[in-house]
């Protein structure tokens, strides 16, 4: 069995939810390393569990949303407050035992409850339209907050003092008693009490932190469930690996190290973690070349390192070569203006003698600001091309107009912001070419490119682009249109590129990535 423990914490209250409110939803580009494992290892038909540590009220809806509500897993607060239900059930608040005579009046982001004019409560919902929770007020101050289970059931009550500030929060059973009470403000005796009625037995009636609650809890389960020939798989976060660490230490652990979520540095703690990890995986080669002293000076060897990316391939060829069309998908993400706008020179030149070549200009970052850059292409354009090969007449013109009245557009240049890994999908299925010219290629982005067998051009050489075979590698003073020419300028290094990359993919499967773990295990164990 494969245990994943995640890193899903909140960075004000750290063993608290992040749920948003669903008007505060802002769709951006983020990957998650135990999401897209936990997707490999359903592929591989292997068996895990998740082991959450945090609370999550509202956990079975991420689930869903992450493609992983079948997913087996372990949650500290389930069993703090002996929760047993599995399955989402709707749960309306007008079942609530309000007062006869309220009114529920609607606005587009909550719903107020009033009686005789007198507010009560506003209710809030999460992403889904699910009950998240409820504001209760009295002579215009804040009380209360009631904290709904995705479940169908109340989970905790958080409550707040005459100066609107938290004092603590109970967790409830599913009957609605109190099993374990979080003080928020200073106290003595320690920041968690137990209820003396609660339905479990614990060790002490208050704990200094979560922390000394969660480590009493994982030992019971490390005791009752976890066997030493099982495997922790961690997303290493400094929140909770000590703890791991301190309750798991027959058990073989592979730590991943994702993005910037950890410091890498020669601490205590990191120096423990290298000493006893199984198997370290990171995802970009500067994290490796960082990790490797680090190892040795833990006495490990760089057999214990892995770089891998947390993605796999999966067959999905792009329909780029039925389309008259041919697109150049171009991420900007990692380039400076100046650099953008040197590429985009090249780019016009080469779709100025090339009329079936268009331009895909793609951001994941929501702050981009098209209309400068647009601003900028209109003028290159006039300023060296016929402005006839690169716009139309924009369509929701009146078609009436007279012709000095009529609205022009960019015919073969679009702007895309992408804000998940099915948007990708979908640009990438009608692009032809991949362009990323930044200091680090974007990871997803080269996965997503082998799975639809798209040659890309890199300025940097990764293990997924091998030079004029599925891509190309521009040196410091190479010629970016000799690139674009090699790949659009008929089918032939198109199609061996898309051979190439079909073979290629077999490196980047699930059950690829999942023998490589496994062939490190074994040496280790």
């Amino acid at each position: 069995m494969f245990y994943f423990i995640p890193s899903w914490y909140n960075q004000s209250r750290p063993w608290y939810h992040n749920t948003q409110l669903w008007f505060r939803i802002l769709e951006r580009m983020t990957f998650d390393d135990t999401v897209n494992q936990l997707k490999m290892f359903h592929q591989a038909e292997e068996e895990v569990r998740l082991l959450v540590l945090n609370y999550q009220p509202q956990f079975r809806y991420y689930l869903h949303k992450q493609g992983l509500l079948q997913t087996p897993y372990w949650s500290f607060f389930d069993d703090i407050q002996n929760i047993s239900a599995l399955h989402v059930r709707p749960f309306s608040f007008k079942d609530l035992n309000w007062p006869d005579g309220v009114q529920f009046l609607y606005s587009p982001f909550a719903v107020l409850v009033r009686l005789e004019g007198v507010d009560l409560a506003t209710i809030h919902f999460a992403q889904d339209g699910n009950l998240f929770y409820i504001e209760f007020v009295e002579a215009g101050r804040l009380t209360k907050h009631y904290l709904f289970d995705d479940r169908g059931f109340l989970s905790s009550i958080l409550y707040f003092d005459a100066e609107g500030r938290e004092v603590y929060q109970d967790y409830l059973n599913e009957s609605g008693m109190w099993q374990v009470r979080e003080h928020l403000q200073p106290q003595e005796a320690g920041q968690i009490e137990v209820n003396p009625y609660a339905d479990h037995s614990f060790q002490e009636h208050y704990y200094a932190d979560w922390p000394s609650l969660i480590r009493e809890r994982l030992e019971v389960l490390a005791q009752a469930e976890v066997g030493d020939q099982d495997t922790l798989v961690v997303a290493s976060h400094a929140q909770h690996n000590d703890l791991i660490l301190e309750v798991f230490p027959q058990q073989q652990k592979v730590f991943s190290f994702f993005g910037d979520r950890l410091a890498l540095e020669e601490t205590p703690s990191n120096r423990a973690l290298l000493e006893q990890a199984s198997l370290v995986v990171v995802d970009r080669e500067k994290q490796e070349e960082t990790l490797r002293p680090l190892l040795a000076a833990a006495g490990r060897s760089s057999k214990a390192l892995l770089r891998i990316p947390p993605y796999d391939t999966r067959l999905r060829l792009g329909h780029s070569q039925m389309l008259r069309d041919q697109k150049i998908y171009c991420y900007m993400d990692g380039l400076s203006q100046e650099e953008l706008q040197d590429t985009l020179k090249v780019l016009l030149a080469f779709m100025a003698q090339q009329g079936d070549v268009s331009l895909a200009l793609v951001t994941f970052d929501r702050m981009r600001n098209f209309n400068e850059l647009e601003t900028w292409i209109t003028e290159e354009i006039y300023r060296h091309y016929d402005p006839d090969d690169f716009f139309q007449v924009a369509e929701e013109g009146n078609e009436n107009q007279l012709e000095e009245d009529q609205v022009l557009e960019l015919s073969r240049i679009h702007f895309e912001l992408l804000t998940n890994e099915t948007e990708i999908i979908k640009a990438l299925d009608s692009a032809r070419l991949v362009l990323d010219l930044g200091a680090e290629p974007d990871l997803y982005t080269q996965i997503a490119s082998i799975s639809a067998g798209l040659p890309q051009i890199n300025r940097v050489e990764t293990d997924f682009v091998s030079h004029q075979k599925n891509g190309w590698i521009l040196s410091p003073d190479a010629d970016l249109a000799s690139a674009l020419q090699f790949y659009l300028a008929g089918l032939a290094n198109w199609n061996k590129s898309l051979v190439y990359t079909v073979q290629k993919m077999a490196d980047y499967t699930s059950g690829r990535i999942l023998e490589q773990w496994q062939e490190l295990l074994n040496e280790e164990a």
